[in-house]
């Protein structure tokens, strides 16, 4: 009965170049192109490059050097190899880059300055080594808790003509030389210790750049907005004081895509920034000091819109006609949001608190295109949807409502969570026809367990007329799906239309009870134990599947009987092998701490279509 599913075929490792060859004829290698080869060849290290020229024919009539793969060291605090082995890896490939008069397109050096110690003399001969061999990307990241183990450039940096990228982060950023970057068009800049004038600087020299970000520098960075490039067109602040002399002319032709991010800057301010950038394609503003008012309009090309923590604003009016993205979170104090010529609107996430049922549907009925709707932190009591383009509806409420109406005939698929469900008894109509996949998550300590389980089993046969839906069952509480025994003989027989049901189980006080209730509700086609869930119920679950008998003697007395009487066949599908599922239980057994999976265990199963 018990089975895996897990693949026992092995190829051979070694193949005869002849064979290769044939192979070749069959799938067309010759016949691609140098570039897609090269792409191809670019994502391989140096050994396996010189495997693959010495079997194909592909490969060998490639250039010597037409390909160099990017170099990329990341050192992580708890490495397996010692930091003296890893330092010497850095040597030998850029010692080898050198010998081999390589070019070098791109490198990326994560280290922890705080672990390598009296080695970071090293770093300026490496930074020397990548610029004599005319590196394009430079992608720098040093972590350090001490601001005085922050690092600095060498000046020849900031003389690179080939330099086109250059990201840092954890630096101790100061240009005391002139700046020759003519090359150019990227300038990532986070975490780092700036003096007052060097940010400005580059800036203001780079007049080529296309992707400029300032992210959590300190002290914080003023940014002139007249000195930014025509030629910009990512813009991400962070933590930065934006200012704008007077009359000044902004002029950002190119920008489409902008960023503001716990930004101080004045509410005329953020308002001619917007205005002055018609083409803006995306538009993000979070956390950011001194506006009591937020005017979107004039922006014919807008199709993302974000809002998120800008607690003085008081309202937002947004104009934008090509708008099909709009996330809005707010909640501290009330804040009235406006819409006016959005109807091509397809994505609405609410994050309030102060949301009414009177502005739901107010918004509702001016976005006919709209396919899905978040709302969130809610306490509305009566909640009433009714929409024929909604394919997507999730809801979050911090209160339990006392009516629910969903009249939603195109929606596939709901997600509900919160502390307690608004079943049958609180929903007057679900017109849902299409639903296709249901997520419910529950996050209360004091639910009356019979009550839950009784109502959660109704739901689902309200769910009787969909097919093949995929269910998400999320509990993270202390309640327990307990039905009893003398109500069985009076319930109906559990649900088959779910396809597929996903289960993160994480604080129940009974494991052994859980799966019981839930098999006991419905009978999926696969029963999906995802990431997250505590290692004790895969454990519960396992041996229940394992030791299941092929003709149950429990439930004599009841007309509806267990799962157990029903279940044909168990098959394990999982990514991971057996052994690893194994030791994980194990853990799961030793452990006085919780063990959270880190992998999803898959069962197939087959139910018999009638009791034995």
């Amino acid at each position: 009965m018990f089975a895996s599913s897990s693949s026992s075929s092995s190829r051979c490792s070694s193949i005869p170049i002849m064979e290769v060859e044939e192979e070749e004829q069959i799938h067309g290698i010759s016949e691609l192109p140098n570039e897609l080869l090269i792409r191809i060849l670019i994502f391989l290290p140096v050994e396996e490059i010189a495997r693959a020229k010495l079997v194909s024919k592909a490969w060998k009539n490639l250039s010597e050097f037409s390909f160099v793969p990017p170099l990329t060291f990341e050192q992580h605090r708890h490495c397996n190899g010692t930091i003296s082995s890893f330092l010497d890896s850095i040597d030998s490939s850029l010692k080898l880059h050198y010998q081999r008069g390589l070019s070098l397109s791109r490198i990326r050096l994560c280290l922890d300055l705080d672990l390598i110690g009296s080695s970071r003399s090293q770093i300026d001969s490496w930074i020397d080594a990548t610029l004599e061999r005319k590196v394009e990307q430079l992608d720098l990241c040093f972590l350090s808790d001490s601001i005085i183990n922050y690092y600095s450039l060498p000046a020849r940096v900031f003389a690179a003509g080939t330099i086109t990228i250059l990201c840092l982060e954890g630096f101790r950023f100061e240009i005391r030389g002139n700046i020759d970057l003519p090359a150019l068009r990227k300038f990532c800049l986070r975490h780092s210790r700036c003096d007052e004038q060097s940010v400005p600087k580059l800036i203001s020299s780079c007049q080529l750049i296309q992707d400029l970000e300032i992210s959590c520098c300190k002290p914080w960075q003023k940014i002139h907005v007249s000195e930014l490039a025509r030629t910009i067109r990512d813009l991400r602040l962070e933590e930065c004081r934006l200012t704008i002399y007077g009359d000044t002319n902004i002029d950002l032709p190119a920008l489409r895509k902008l960023s503001l991010r716990n930004i101080r800057c004045d509410e005329e301010a953020i308002r001619k920034l917007i205005s002055s950038c018609p083409l803006i394609q995306d538009l993000e503003i979070c956390s950011c000091y001194g506006k009591q008012g937020l005017h979107v309009s004039g922006l014919v090309n807008l199709q993302r819109l974000t809002v998120v923590c800008c607690y003085a604003l008081q309202i937002i009016e947004i104009d934008a006609p090509t708008l099909q993205y709009l996330d809005y979170r707010h909640g501290a104090r009330r804040c009235d949001l406006v819409l006016t010529c959005c109807e091509f609107l397809r994505e609405l996430i609410l994050y309030d608190r102060f949301v009414t049922q009177d502005l739901l549907q107010n918004l509702l009925s001016g976005l006919p295109n709209l396919e899905r709707l978040e709302i969130n932190d809610t306490p509305l009591q009566r909640i009433e949807i009714s929409h024929r383009q909604l394919k997507r509806l999730d809801l979050t409420l911090i209160t339990v409502p006392i009516l629910v109406k969903i009249d939603t005939p195109n929606l596939q698929s709901f997600t509900y969570d919160g502390h307690r469900m608004p079943f049958v008894s609180a929903i007057s109509s679900l017109n849902t026809s299409s639903l296709q996949e249901l997520g419910l998550c529950f996050f209360n300590y004091n639910v009356c367990s019979h009550f839950f389980a009784l109502q959660l089993k109704e739901f689902f046969g309200k769910m009787r007329h969909q097919t093949d839906m995929k269910l998400h069952l999320h509990i993270r509480s202390k309640l327990e799906l307990i039905t009893p025994t003398k109500l069985r003989p009076i319930l109906s027989p559990p649900v088959y239309n779910i396809k597929h049901l996903i289960l993160t189980i994480y604080e129940c006080r009974r494991h052994q009870y859980i799966i019981d209730r839930i098999l006991w509700m419905c009978h999926p086609h696969i029963l999906s134990i995802s990431r997250g869930t505590n290692a004790r119920f895969l454990k519960v679950i396992y041996k229940k599947f394992m030791n299941k008998e092929q003709h149950p003697k429990c439930c004599t007395a009841c007309q509806v009987k267990c799962w157990r009487h029903y279940l044909e066949e168990v098959q394990i599908d999982c990514d991971e092998s057996m052994s690893k599922i194994e030791r994980t239980i194990a853990m799961s057994e030793s452990s006085n701490i919780v063990i959270v999976m880190k992998f999803e265990v898959r069962f197939r199963l087959k139910w018999r279509p009638q009791l034995l």
